[in-house]
């Protein structure tokens, strides 16, 4: 009997194994207590009289394998391997730090992650590079410092995605959830790479003012900061008269041009851009505009319902149209065949393809240009008709006449058939007269073929009948039975 209850029972039969170090209630069968360790010390006598504790040491970081026993408290082969990993870690890490000129703060709590890394084996099959770089960007997300992890494969010469990969895994397995990155962070670092000189203070603000509406206009969702950045700086750099292409941008922030651009043509969409300096300068638009993303999509939809509408107009030209008595009955009640997408499309959706005065303009100007052949032709043509009208020496094309067919008005078929042989014989080979000549068909003829025929059967036939009854039947075979 134990002092102690079970917590889930409440019973106090608990049954305690001092060998295995185990409390198990008895009654429910809850097992209360595993591995119990011994509070007390125990000590040995060694050699020359001196006294040693029984044990080992246990760091706080990981359990030993293989217990030592012996004098004092010393550590294994095993202990001696991880400390060398810890300092060539810690040693790295200052290294790279100097190099992105981090402060002590951030390179000491980037060597804490990498004991937490340590103690939970995630540095094999990986190697040592790539684990000290994803927690010195760990840390950089964390305590958000202007650094990126490209900065970090630059000096490590190693792939991008490579290092992405074990940041990713680290904050996985480590349980730290890495903020989003603010790309205000990195505005003052490109800002003094791109050499603005006494205005670089005005540049950098006037470039986070942007960035803070691209924001609001959902323009930082999904995409990297430094694209926005380096739109930001371009366009700030333009307000401030500094001419910055597009080429030298792009070597400092280190995208692809065509991602700057795309990031400038979504600011141009959105109603800041059509701000000048000083409105931008000294108003802040309340308004905010849709994601690109959807924008897009609401576009892609519309030129969808613009090509269904155009596939539904030549549909409709391409149907029979009614004649007769049907169509004056349309023309009376002024019927018109609308299409479910007429209702579909935005007035001024439809109006931003509506020309003006000088578009058709230039549009009138290239169609004359391209069609001057085609013009000097006919005006060379009604030049030479006109002269050959004045000289009277001008025929007129004689256009074919076509007369319409008479119908033929006939109650029969036959009757039609023959007014028609007699207007126009199909063939010479025919014999016309037979048609004339042979009388016509007798109407009970069909009846009579559809009559059902009974005929009387004669006496040979019922005779037949008779015998094939007769020879159909089986008699019963007749058994002799012989006394032998």
């Amino acid at each position: 009997m134990s002092s102690r209850a079970c917590k889930t029972c409440g019973g106090c039969d608990i049954d305690v194994d001092q060998a295995r170090g185990s409390a198990v209630c008895t009654g429910c069968g809850s097992v209360l207590e595993d591995n119990i360790i011994v509070s007390e010390v125990q000590f040995v006598e060694g050699s020359g009289g001196v006294s040693s504790a029984v044990g080992q040491f246990i760091s706080a970081d990981g359990p030993l394998k293989g217990p030592l026993l012996g004098s004092g408290f010393h550590t294994s082969v095993g202990k001696e391997s991880r400390a060398q990993t810890l300092q060539s870690g810690k040693r790295q890490i200052q290294q790279l730090g100097s190099q992105l000129q981090m402060n002590q703060h951030c390179l000491d709590t980037a060597f804490n992650f990498f004991k937490m890394v340590v103690s939970k084996h995630l540095t094999r099959g990986r190697k040592m590079e790539h684990v000290i770089a994803a927690c010195l960007y760990l840390v950089c997300r964390t305590e958000g410092t202007p650094h990126m992890l490209l900065d970090l494969s630059d000096l490590l010469q190693v792939n991008v995605y490579i290092l992405g990969k074990t940041f990713l895994l680290l904050a996985r397995e480590l349980c730290i959830n890495a903020p989003a990155i603010d790309p205000c962070l990195y505005i003052p670092r490109f800002a003094h790479m791109l050499d603005f000189g006494p205005q670089t203070h005005e540049v950098t603000m006037t470039a986070l003012r942007l960035v803070q509406r691209m924001k609001r206009d959902w323009m930082h969702t999904g995409r990297r900061p430094s694209g926005l950045c380096g739109a930001a700086l371009l366009v700030a750099a333009r307000m401030h008269k500094f001419r910055r292409t597009v080429k030298e941008v792009v070597s400092v922030v280190k995208v692809c041009q065509n991602t700057l651009r795309k990031r400038l043509t979504e600011f141009e969409d959105t109603p800041t851009s059509q701000l000048t300096i000083d409105e931008f300068m000294r108003v802040d638009l309340e308004q905010e505009c849709d994601p690109p993303s959807f924008t897009a999509a609401q576009h892609k939809a519309k030129m969808q319902q613009v090509n269904l509408y155009e596939i539904e107009t030549e549909l409709e030209k391409t149907r029979p149209k009614l004649r007769g008595i049907y169509a004056a009955y349309t023309k009376e009640m002024g019927l018109c065949v609308y299409s479910k997408y007429d209702l579909l499309l935005d007035c001024d959706f439809v109006m931003q393809y509506i020309l003006n005065d000088k578009e058709v303009q230039v549009k009138t100007e290239l169609w004359l240009k391209q069609n001057a052949e085609y013009l000097q032709e006919q005006k060379e043509k009604e030049e030479r008709i006109q002269k050959e009208k004045e000289q009277g020496t001008y025929k007129e094309k004689n256009k074919k006449k076509y007369k319409k067919r008479e119908q033929i008005e006939a109650s029969t078929a036959g009757e039609a058939i023959e007014k028609m042989l007699e207007k126009k014989k199909i063939s010479s080979k025919i014999n016309y007269d037979v048609r004339t000549s042979s009388d016509p068909p007798d109407s009970n003829i069909t009846a009579k073929r559809l009559r059902r025929r009974r005929r009387k059967t004669s006496s040979v036939n019922q005779d037949l009948a008779a015998n094939a009854a007769i020879m159909g039947k089986r008699y019963k075979p007749s058994y002799i039975i012989y006394n032998l």
